[in-house]
Order: C-alpha cells, then structure tokens, then sequence
C-alpha cells in the first residue's frame, strides 16, 4: 500500500531508540547455484490500445474489471488522492463488490492508505479502521499483521500498542515472514531484543534470507537485490563486499536490468587486483540491453576503467546505424513497438466502453468520467451517430464541472450554428473554460468560430481579440516544415526550440514527434536522454505516427526512404487501423506502381474508409478513377460517411448527397474544420461545385483573414522567421556557458574549453582553452580532475604548452598516480611517451605505464605491451610484450589483440 509504505521507516525508527551500534551478525548465505535465464525481464507486451477503435464478442468479466479499476486508482493516486478521495473510495468499495478475496482486510487496508495518502489521518482515526482491522487479526497473513504492526508502532489513526505491534511481529516471524524475521534481528543489534524471541540470530538471518529469495518467479532478481544490499550496508549482516557481488551477479544472471548495472559498478569501484574489465563489459551489455541509460558521468567512469573505449560505445550503441547508405541516425530501435492489428470495420462496443459505462454509475463519478465516455462512444459509434448519446455525457460532464467536457459539448453544439441560441452557447462554454478551467485551446476555438465557422463569418471585430490572446499564450503549436525543424540552431532560435519541448513535455502530440527529431539527430543527446523521449513517444499511437511521417519527409536517399518505408509498417502493426490512411499514402509516394503494393495499399485505404476518413476515401477514388465512378465510391462507402466521416468525407460527399441533406453536411464539415487556408479552400470549392457563387465568394473573403493569407508562401517565409526579423540575436553557445560559469556551473567549462581547444572552430584560442584547463583543476572535484587528465593528453600541442607553462600537469598525474589512480598512471605514461624528445623520457613513460600494468588497468597493459614490442624506452622484449598483451586483450582491448597477433605473424 503506498501510504503505508510511506510510513514504514518512520515506524521503525520509532521502535528502535539511538543506542550504539552493535555488533552486526557474520553469517554468509550465497545464491543457489543455476544457469543464467531470464526470468526477471518481462518480454514484450502488446501495449493497450489508445485509441480502442475496436470492440470484441467477449463480454466485461469481473476479472477484467478489477484491472481496470486498478490501473484507474495508481492513476488518480499519481495525480492527487485528496482531490479524488470520494471516487477513489467508490472505486474501492466496487472492488469489494466483485472481488471476494479483495473484500474485508485488504478493503480496509486500502482505505487506510487512502486516508494517509490524502492525508486525512483525523479522519482515518474517527473512522475507526485500523481498530476494525485489528478486529480481524486472526485472519490476517503475515504481510497484513506487519502493515498493523506499523500503524501501532506510529500511531496512525489509532494510539500507540508498542507491546501489540511486537505481538504481531513475532507472530509473522514464527511463521517465516522474511520482512519481520530481518526486523528483529535488526532489533536485536541496535540493542532492544524482540521480547519472546530466543532463536539464535545466525538462524534468524538464514531463515530471513531463505524466505526473502521465496520461489523463481519475476520477483527473485528484486529480492536477491535486496540481500545483496543487506550485505553491502552492514545493517543486520556483516558488510561482505564478495557475497554482495555473489547475489548482484545471480539477480544480473535471472535477467535483472539494475543487477546488471550494479555489477558494473562493483568493478568500477572495485580495487585494481580484483577488477575484470572482461566481465565489466559483459554486463554492461546486459544492463544496456535490458533498458538500463547512463548519463555522461557513467560513461566517462565506464571509458576511464581501462576498458576498449571503441568496445564500451558499441554497447552503449554510439554507432546508430551500420546502414552505409542511411546518413541520419536512428532512434526508433528504442521504441516497443508490438502487433496490434484491428478488424475490418470499427465496432461499436467495446471492453473499455462497457467499463466508462459502469464507472459513471458510481455515485461520486467525477465529470471527466462522462467525457471519456463520450469521447469512446464518438468513437465507437462514430462522430454523428453517436453524437447524441455522448452529448448527453458532455452534458452531465459540464454540470459536474469537467473542463473538457464542457470543450467537448461546445464542439458539438457549432454543428447547429445556425441556431443562434446554440451558437451562442458554444461560445459562452468555449469562454467560461478560459476563465474557469485555464483552458488556453479554446482561444483558438473562439477566434476560429467568429473567423470561419458562423454562418455570417467573417466576424472580426468579435475574431480579432480571442486570436491575438490565443497568440500571446502560445499554446498553438509551432508551425514548422520538417526540414526546417531539423535545422534549426539553439544559438540563432533557442525561443522556438524551447516552445516545441516545452509543448512535447506538456504531451502535444505534434511536438512531441518533433522533438524527438531533434534528440536523435542530437550529436550531443545521451543514450539516457534518447530513451527517456523514446518512451515518451512509444506512449502514444498519434506521436508515434508523425514520428513515423517525418521520417519518411526527411528521407534524402533510397536508403532512408526504405528504412522510413519499414519504420511506417512497425507503426501500422502497432497502431492498427488509425495509421493505414498514412502508410497507404507514404506507399503511394514510394512505390505504387508495384502490383504488389498497390494491392497493400488499396487494403489500407479500405480499412481507413471504413473510418470514415475521407482522405482515403478521396485517394481511392483518384487511385481507381480509370476503372470506377467516383459515385460508385462514395457509394459504397456512404453509410461510414454518413456515421462516422470526417471534414474530408463531407468535402467528398456533398457533390453526391441529395440537396435536403447539404446544409447539414457543410454543417457537419463547419464543425470539424481548422480555420486554415487549406480547409477555408475546400469549402470555397464545394460551394463552387454546388454551384453557389455568393457562399463561394464568402469562403475566399474569410480565406483573406487567416493570418498569413497565401501571399507569403511563395516567399518560403514562415511566421517563425518573420516575428524574429530585427529582434536582436541570441547568445551563442559561448555567451550561454560563459553564463553558466557566472552563475556558479563548473560545467561549463568542460564545454568552453572544447570550444577554445579545437582549431577547426571559430573560438580556438590556446590560452584561453588552457585557462578553462586549469579552472577545473583548481576549483573542481575528482572526477573534474581525471576529465582534465584524460583531455589533457589529446590536446592540441599549443594547449598543452599553454597549460604547462603555467602549471606542472605532471604534479597532478604524479599525485593522483601515486595515490592509487591506475588510469591517471596510464595517462601519464601516455603524455610522457607522446611528448618525449629523448630516450630517458621514454624510459621514465615506461616506468609510469609498467606501474598501471601491473596495477591492473588494461589500457596500461596494452600500451606497455606495445613499448616491448618496438623496444620504446626499455629494451626489446617480445615475449614479454605477448604476455602484457595477451593479458589486456583476454580483460578485452581489442588493439592489443591485433597487436599481439602481428607481433606473433612476424615472428621477431
């Protein structure tokens, strides 16, 4: 329970006064003895549908049910108990209703933890449920009589028991509970012995542990973590570093992504004779395969272990694409992508509409849960046979105060905009969501109305204010082409790349797919940070087809249209039918003159139509226009325009329908149109199909307001561009970490100076690069100093001059050298070898790389090896050289292998 959990720590504390630390138990219990499986990492799972377009024959089951009340109760935990503590508990109590085993303890139990979470502890006390829990102790399991236990220890709704809570304990540690066992051997040696427990404590421990590590379900690797950790902290057990990493590498051996991690961090942290560069990397490829991200840090700390740094960015997937055709790197392998196929036809029931339908029964259902109800059922129905039925949930979302439903029943309303009363009405719910709710879109809607969709528009004088407070909130997302996207420069327009990520953190769909545009082009993205966006996008079915559409628009070679071509169908078989409009037109585009694939493609269009998407209604009828009529098409598809078609179906079907229903199609089209040029066109067409000249001439006058007109577009002028003309430039990335460096960032130096220490850039200035050296000598930490150690090395000759003639660097390799750093040996061994301009100096480079081989860094090995075998320094020792190499290579250094079997083919 998370209330509970919160509180554990605070209970323990409690029970156990600050008495000196006792002496902890020396036992060594190790893991069992198997093969290496994965047991612990789920394999891929179909992820649920968002959009849920299509239904089944099964019928809601109970057991259904109570997933979905579950996922409902962790979601409104995530966004606020106390604001939905009346719903959260109608969930509970419903929970109760179908669910036997939930019924009775565990109900209570998780009122208990709402109260706490909501933080309602009075109430929790009057209430009186941890005494109607202690009620029915004698039927609690063991892990039950703990979450007691712990609310008498704390006094949480009920007054301190200490004596009771003890009882409990020892209760469930007579019966084998590993939690309580551990809590009174941890009693025990903080000097206040559970009373009544005689066990000797060595046995305690045993019986602890084995109980802990239970059966080899997914569960073990968590749990084998948690005694690894026993053993690490010294709490209970004494600290044994061997029997930590024992259980680590079992939990990294069951498929756990931490264990894997962990045990790269036993040999990172590892002394020099115990380290084993070999394994390292083998679960560092496991910890990367399973998911586990590293942030710079952990890659400069990976690379300086002495390890194959071309070996450690293979695992770390620095080369994105082995494709000597694709240019652009790739950030979709990072995606879970699963199969997803829908049927035919969109169904009008569904699971989770029958749940939305039960879930409104419930007496304090809040108003949001009508408007998911009416957003399902427009779905499932389709937008205008349903649209009865869900604006009366809209209806009933606005009354209970639910923002987005009073958007939502607005929206409906414009269909019936030639009614003032309605019309009017949509306006008034459209302007109290701005003002009560904070809704910033219904702006847009507002100017949008008075603009385009009245029947009398266009109103600018009542258009005009709600457009230009639309603008000032920049809510409307980022107009931009894909290529220009892709190009622009934090430092020339940092404003609209801060516009797109803060839209892509606030979920915009649009901006989210470009955003992660821009991460996987990133040079300078992490692999942590790519998969952080990635799982973002992998969320949502809609972002991960713009995703899939920018692909396919960037594409500049064979190579990577093919590759954006398979991106789309990984799309399609995860999305299902709400993506095939969009692979039927990248088909098209790519290759339709294929039999084959304009077979694929009609397929896909079919399943869209069906949709009611007139897009594809409209292309199939282009696509076919040698072999059918275009009315034979919209006949066969009439009915799915008719329930469910989009603005585009309207466009395609108002030349065929019977001019009594017209006015309700334009009506229909008004409503779901976007005050662009493009719809505002369609509109002018149809009218001037229909043969109505002055509704016609009216659609172009309300075209000449949409901001922009058409004029600029011939220009290739986007508003971004414009509004920035003459605004004054934005900080380079010098002036932006020159900030930072005032503000306190000692980072920023690491930036600064690779701006200064590269002669291909503009900013290359020696001195300067050797100031910002320096800097981070003299006022940063440890790892600030090895970073420096390590760049020091591969400088510009002019930098490193700059820098000694100011500071002995050779002081700073000797002391950390000297004091234990293998790798700073090896460096400086390196920066001797590299800088030496006489045989005592390459002497002396060899001693320091002799010392960091015989400490154990690879690195040193390696390149001690290679001055054995060219003689640099020492004396030419072959054999000698084959051992250090041999060693090097075995811990995995790819260059002392080839060296090595050189050295061996040439036979000296």
């Amino acid at each position: 329970m998370m209330g509970l959990k919160r509180i554990i720590a605070a209970a323990l504390a409690a029970m156990l006064p600050l008495t000196a630390q006792a002496k902890t138990i020396d036992i060594v219990f190790l893991p069992p003895t198997l093969e290496p499986r994965n047991v612990c990492t789920p394999t891929g799972e179909d992820k649920p549908d968002e959009l849920q377009t299509e239904g089944g024959d099964e019928e809601l089951t109970d057991r259904q049910r109570i997933r979905y009340i579950d996922r409902h109760i962790k979601r409104l935990y995530r966004e606020s108990p106390e604001q939905w503590f009346a719903f959260i508990g109608d969930l509970i109590a419903w929970r109760a209703r179908i669910d036997p085993e939930f019924a009775g303890v565990e109900e209570t139990l998780a009122r208990i933890d709402l109260h706490i979470a909501a933080g309602r502890l009075e109430a929790l006390t009057a209430e009186g449920l941890v005494p109607q829990l202690r009620a029915q102790a004698e039927g609690l399991l063991n892990n039950q009589k703990m979450q007691l236990a712990q609310l008498y220890l704390e006094g949480t709704g009920v007054e301190v028991d200490v004596p009771y809570a003890q009882e409990l304990i020892r209760q469930a540690a007579f019966a084998g509970h590993a939690n309580a066992l551990l809590d009174i051997v941890r009693m025990d040696v903080q000097g206040t012995p559970l009373p009544g427990w005689d066990a000797p404590l060595d046995l305690t421990v045993t019986m602890a542990f084995g109980g802990l590590l239970g059966q080899m379900d997914r569960g073990v690797c968590r749990r084998a973590e948690r005694i690894a950790q026993e053993y690490l902290s010294g709490g209970v057990v004494s600290i044994n570093r061997d029997v930590a990493r024992a259980w680590l590498r079992f939990s990294a051996d069951m498929g756990s992504a931490r264990g894997a991690w962990r045990m790269v961090e036993q040999h990172l942290s590892a002394p020099a004779a115990e380290k084993d560069n070999a394994e390292m990397l083998r679960y560092l490829e496991m910890a990367v395969a399973r998911g586990i991200t590293l942030d710079e840090g952990q890659v400069a700390a990976v690379e300086m272990s002495g390890a194959d740094v071309e070996a450690v960015r293979e695992i770390l997937g620095f080369n994105h694409s082995e494709d000597a055709g694709s240019k652009r790197p790739q950030i979709s392998p990072l995606f879970r992508l699963s199969v997803n196929i829908d049927g035919q036809e969109a169904d009008e029931d569904g699971l989770y509409l029958d749940y939305l339908r039960e879930v409104t029964e419930l007496p304090n259902a809040p108003g949001r849960a009508f408007t998911k109800l009416g957003k399902e059922i427009l779905v499932k129905s389709g937008r205008w046979k349903g649209e009865a039925e869900a604006r009366e949930k809209f209806e009933e979302a606005a009354r209970r105060g639910d923002g987005e439903g009073q958007y939502e029943l607005a929206s409906i309303l414009v269909r019936y905009r030639d009614d003032p009363v309605q019309l009017n009405r949509a306006a008034d719910l459209w302007a109290d969501t701005v003002s009560r709710y904070g809704m910033e879109g219904s702006l847009g809607q507002l100017d949008g109305l008075y603009r385009c969709k009245a029947p009398n528009a266009p109103r600018l004088a009542e258009a005009d204010p709600w457009a230009r407070a639309y603008k000032a909130t920049q809510h409307r997302t980022v107009p931009i082409s894909a290529t220009d996207l892709i190009a622009l420069d934090p430092y020339k327009e940092p404003w609209t790349i801060a516009r797109i990520q803060s839209q892509a953190l606030d979920g915009r769909i649009e901006s989210l797919a470009r955003h992660v545009q821009r991460v996987q082009i990133d040079p300078f993205a992490s692999e942590r940070a790519q998969r952080i966006w990635a799982r973002r996008l992998d969320r949502s079915d809609k972002a991960l087809e713009v995703f899939a559409e920018l692909e396919f628009e960037l594409a500049t070679n064979p190579a990577e249209r093919t590759r954006a071509i398979e991106l789309f169908r990984r799309v399609y078989l995860n999305n299902g039918v709400t993506t095939a409009l969009d692979l039927a037109i990248a088909l098209t585009e790519d290759n339709s003159r294929v039999p084959e694939v304009a077979d694929e493609i009609l397929r896909l269009l079919d399943q869209a139509a069906h949709r009611g998407e007139g897009a594809a209604i409209r292309l199939m009828s282009r696509l076919l226009a040698r072999e059918r009529s275009e009315r034979s098409v919209y006949e066969e598809y009439k009915q799915e325009i008719e329930d469910r078609g989009d603005f585009l179906a309207m466009m395609f079907a108002l030349p065929h329908v019977s001019p009594d229903k017209r006015g309700d199609y334009f009506d229909r089209a008004a409503q779901q149109m976007n005050c662009s040029t493009k719809d505002v066109e369609e509109m002018a067409d149809a009218h001037t199909i229909l043969g109505d000249p002055a509704e016609a001439f009216r659609w172009k006058q309300i075209g000449l307001t949409i901001h922009g007109k058409h004029v600029l577009s011939k220009l290739r002028l986007s508003d971004i561009q414009l509004t920035a003309y003459d605004t004054g430039a934005a900080p380079d990335r010098k002036g932006v970490k020159d900030r930072a460096l005032a503000d306190g960032d000692l980072t920023a130096l690491r930036t600064l100076y690779q701006l200064t220490s590269n002669p291909d850039l503009e900013d290359y200035d020696p001195s300067l690069a050797a100031d910002h050296l320096l800097a981070l000598v003299t006022r940063g930490g440890a790892q600030d100093q090895t970073w420096v150690l390590g760049q020091f090395r591969r400088a510009e000759r002019a930098v490193q001059d700059s820098v000694m003639s100011r500071f002995d660097m050779g002081t700073l390799y000797r002391q950390l050298g000297q004091g234990g750093d293998v790798a700073a040996r090896t460096e400086y061994g390196l920066l001797l070898r590299d800088r030496a301009t006489t045989k005592g100096e390459l002497a002396e480079a060899a001693r320091w790389l002799l010392s960091a081989a015989e400490g154990g860094h690879v690195q040193g090995m390696s390149a001690y090896g290679e001055m054995l075998g060219y003689g640099l320094g020492v004396v030419r020792d072959v054999p000698g050289a084959l051992v250090w190499l041999d060693q090097a290579a075995a811990a995995g250094d790819r260059p002392a292998e080839r060296l090595a079997r050189l050295l061996r083919l040439s036979g000296t």
